[in-house]
């Protein structure tokens, strides 16, 4: 949360994809808008828990920022999953939000996401509300939920704090001397 405002000003560039890049001025105040509306929507009455069913692209970048920048704790979803075994992820880690795009929306026709707003991120949905984090966070916050491959079972949510994240950024960072 303290680091990814502290680049909120900075017009160095944070993403590149395919042939466009981000500043972290963009970046930052995309992700504002991103957790400034998811919070204005949600339920005070349920955990803010955002689930994401993206692929690798800037739109889950930018969720991953709003999530941090919000204070609300982010569920990755995995898009390898079908039909009841995918509703039951999406209910096991208590989404009342689900983030997709036009390439993963199709996986969830005709499923039963009762309580689950689903919203497709490549559709206007935004607003321009002022961002007030759902709290601030600590090093041992939930940051996100990611699920485990399975291979015991059925996929367990994974809890990874905030610091997890700092820790490995940095170790990604030297061992590919990132600047």
């Amino acid at each position: 949360q303290q680091l990814l405002r502290e680049r909120g000003t900075q017009d160095t560039v944070a993403i590149r994809y395919g042939d466009r890049s981000w500043t972290w001025r963009e970046h930052i105040a995309e992700a504002r808008r991103h957790a400034a509306t998811l919070i204005a929507r949600a339920d005070p009455s349920r955990p803010l828990h955002v689930g994401t069913l993206l692929g690798n692209t800037p739109d889950m970048l930018t969720a991953l920022a709003a999530a941090a920048l919000g204070g609300y704790v982010l569920c990755g979803i995995n898009a390898t999953r079908r039909g009841e075994a995918l509703v039951r992820d999406i209910n096991r880690v208590d989404c009342q939000v689900l983030l997709t795009d036009a390439e993963h929306r199709d996986l969830l026709d005709g499923l039963d996401l009762s309580g689950v707003t689903v919203i497709d991120v490549s559709t206007a949905w935004l607003c321009d509300e002022p961002l007030i984090p759902h709290r601030e966070v600590g090093p041992d916050d939930t940051f996100m939920m990611i699920f485990t491959s399975g291979t015991s079972g059925e996929p367990k949510a994974v809890e990874v704090p905030h610091a997890m994240v700092l820790f490995a950024g940095t170790a990604l960072v030297e061992r590919y001397g990132l600047t």
